[in-house]
């Protein structure tokens, strides 16, 4: 097959590199945008991770290397990729030996396969001769690893050897398409006429017809129109291999001809037909798409809508920011991040067209719009919307609730905040919430300690010690946000029960991690130096680490005392775990 669908996402070939970049580019991928404050206030540095190797461990196997054993030489080769990969340097050096195992006579397979690996990992360019003649061999796992490099690298005597692979009488499955796709790759002009033979024969297995028909959409930049539309004439289900075969001969095309017949293969029912032709005319000019912007707009796939999506922002206007507002609601998350994103970048020249889009999403009935719009009002920085987002609150759908509480922190409009507390403490009564519930409540917490609301103090008390089964992000964050409501203003009582849950290590009472490390925060923040034994306790590793709660403790300290913290430094990582490693 020559597309697999999964979802509603259309996955090609690998080898499609360039047309699948500028889809990529043109979808994007979903973000991660709802964050939280209590992560980077205070900003508490951890030390930085990084890979250490021993000294001796490309001399051992350079040795293992040259052992007579072939399984020794294998896992040498392999260890050598694979620590390559990992960011090990000085392994240039392994070159010349892996080169030499490639090229041993009766070399055993598995040994020549992975020195292969190593060698195109390397991107070794002086080890071609080598390859290719391992390649050169027959067999199809070591042409698979080899042969796409000898095509990167241009290599004048694979190129032969391809030629002569795709001018055999009979094109032989995997071999053949290797052979078309490196040609392709090298810019084989001389490939053109048998790959157009193969694309005309219906003989022509499916697959290695498609593929001389990428090739030659890749080598020829005019003159297949004719043949496109010949291809274009059954617009059956029977016909959906020839009209995939006319949209690939096309895809370097310009002109208006091609243009033309682009835009007919952009209304084809077929997705993989449409998204090819849709890709070429966003390259070509975004105006060549509007003839065909409602079948893209309206296509069952997401790439498809995902490049109409594109159009519609690099051509904007009053309708197009319309359609851009109903694409906020799209069924693929891709398609309406990008949306969002698009209507963010206009806001600056349409920004009231934008909020009515943004107002239009959040009071419609597809909770995928109200999320949307509850992160764009944010991003556009829309006061006047955060009174619109405390109805969200509510929402009987958690990705619209959590964003709206998001959004409620972000805006930080003080007439918000008795809407937020009276939610709070209705969703904290109930015991054991939802983890999506727990999820907001903790925005909602960090919206009232980062406006030091001072009618929340008993509301978050509550949640703090664990007797009340408020979720992990609830409790961190209420206790997170007593430190600033409190803040420069020692409270023993509650200092004690912060204090508490820092201390809370022992069996029967043992508390997360995330509830500890705002404890010792807010301790910090409240001056409850009376805890600073406590404190000092559980700064056991006297050095910023991977605990956090020691690192808390630390930050706490220095606030209280004034002493430094050192500096966080680096953390060697040894690698160890090779099937050869120094002894000393």
């Amino acid at each position: 097959n020559m597309a697999i669908r999964v979802g509603d996402l259309l996955i090609v070939e690998a080898s499609d590199t360039d047309w699948l970049f500028a889809l990529s580019a043109s979808i994007g991928r979903a973000e991660d945008l709802i964050d939280s404050v209590l992560e980077r206030n205070p900003e508490i540095a951890m030390p930085k991770v990084v890979r250490s190797f021993p000294d001796k461990l490309t001399g051992l196997w350079l040795d293992a290397l040259g052992r007579p054993e072939a399984d020794m030489r294998c896992r040498a080769a392999m260890a050598i990729a694979k620590a390559h990969a990992m960011g090990m340097g000085g392994l240039a050096v392994t070159v010349p030996a892996l080169t030499r195992e490639i090229e041993r006579h009766g070399q055993h397979s598995s040994v020549a396969l992975a020195a292969a690996k190593a060698l195109v990992a390397f991107d070794a360019k002086d080890a071609a001769p080598g390859l290719f003649k391992l390649a050169s061999g027959g067999d199809l796992e070591l042409r698979e690893i080899i042969e796409p490099a000898l095509a990167r690298w241009n290599h004048a005597p694979a190129r032969e050897d391809w030629l002569k692979r795709l001018n055999a009488p009979a094109p032989r499955g995997r071999p053949t398409i290797l052979a078309i796709r490196s040609l392709a790759t090298a810019g084989e002009a001389k490939a053109v006429p048998r790959l157009r033979e193969l694309v005309h024969s219906a003989e022509t297995p499916s697959q290695i017809r498609l593929e001389a028909a990428k090739a030659l959409g890749t080598l020829r930049t005019t003159g297949a129109e004719a043949d496109a539309e010949q291809f274009a004439v059954d617009a059956s289900a029977k016909g959906m291999l020839a009209r995939l075969v006319g949209v690939w001969l096309l895809r370097r095309h310009s002109g208006d001809r091609a243009i033309h017949q682009l835009q007919s293969f952009a209304r084809d029912a077929e997705p993989s037909v449409a998204v090819v032709a849709l890709t070429r005319l966003v390259e070509l000019d975004p105006a060549s798409v509007e003839p065909v912007l409602a079948s893209a707009l309206g296509s069952p796939d997401a790439n498809a809508r995902g490049l109409g999506v594109e159009v519609l922002f690099r051509r904007p206007s009053d309708s197009h920011i319309q359609q851009l507002g109903e694409r906020l609601s799209d069924a693929h998350p891709d398609v309406r991040s990008q949306a969002r994103r698009a209507l963010r970048e206009l806001a600056g020249k349409f920004r009231s067209a934008v909020l009515a889009e943004c107002e239009r999403a959040l009071a419609g009935a597809d909770w995928r719009g109200r999320e949307q719009a509850a992160i764009l009002y944010v991003q556009l920085d829309h006061k006047p919307a955060a009174l619109k987002l405390t109805a969200v609150l509510g929402d009987d759908r958690p990705e619209a609730a959590i964003a709206a509480a998001w959004g409620l922190r972000v805006l930080a409009v003080p007439e918000t905040l008795p809407n937020s507390l009276a939610h709070f403490v209705r969703h904290t009564a109930k015991a054991d919430p939802p983890e999506w519930r727990d999820r907001q409540l903790g925005h909602l917490a960090q919206q009232m300690g980062q406006a030091r609301y001072a009618p929340a103090d008993s509301a978050l008390r509550v949640v703090v010690p664990p007797n009340n089964r408020s979720g992990v992000h609830t409790r961190a964050a209420a206790s997170w946000a007593l430190g600033l409501i409190h803040e420069g203003k020692p409270v023993p009582e509650l200092a004690a029960t912060l204090a508490g849950r820092v201390s809370a290590v022992r069996p029967f009472d043992v508390e997360l991690e995330p509830v500890r490390t705002m404890c010792a925060i807010s301790l910090a923040r409240m001056k409850a130096e009376e805890q600073l034994p406590t404190l000092r306790t559980f700064y056991s590793d006297g050095k910023p680490s991977f605990n956090k709660v020691n690192n808390a403790c630390a930050w706490a300290i220095e606030q209280l005392t004034g002493e430094k913290v050192p500096p966080p430094g680096e953390l060697l990582m040894p690698q160890r775990a090779w099937f050869l490693v120094p002894i000393d």
